[in-house]
């Protein structure tokens, strides 16, 4: 799968590990990577962007999706410009402790279970290192990317 991308308070909380999850990411034994995405930004009850993806693509430059509708274990991003779409299956787990004080890890991990885009294939894995500020914005583990 590909990595892609991913999720203030209590209720912002609860709706960020799921959101995580279906933006950023493990991949699950046997599933291959082949997107990955060195920036997330937006919020927990908002949309969230992935941008900086490899391999370099002029349709699939960005990411975007709805934080709270990925909240529920499912969603759909679209790419832009060309307005494909990848559809993720997604949970996430509190851990670690890399994310600047007052921040949140999740460990977000699934699949991409389908969509219109070329950029992603279905079965490809999802994972990620997302933080979650105190103001429910959303960033990646410096350093790591996020895979779809």
């Amino acid at each position: 799968m590909r990595r892609v991308f991913l999720v203030v308070a209590s209720v912002t909380a609860m709706a960020l590990p799921v959101s995580l999850a279906a933006v950023s990411l493990s991949t699950p034994a046997g599933a291959a990577s082949g997107v990955a995405c060195k920036k997330l930004t937006g919020t927990a009850t908002g949309n969230f962007t992935v941008t900086k993806c490899t391999p370099k693509s002029k349709q699939n430059k960005k990411a975007t999706g709805s934080s709270t509708s990925l909240a529920t274990g499912s969603g759909t991003i679209t790419w832009s410009p060309s307005h494909g779409t990848t559809t993720v299956s997604l949970s996430e787990t509190q851990s670690g402790s890399s994310c600047p004080a007052g921040s949140t890890e999740y460990v977000v991990t699934g699949s991409v279970t389908g969509g219109t885009s070329t950029y992603t294939s279905a079965g490809d894995a999802v994972s990620g290192d997302v933080c979650l500020s105190g103001t429910g914005k959303l960033t990646l583990v410096k350093g790591t990317s996020m895979t779809l």
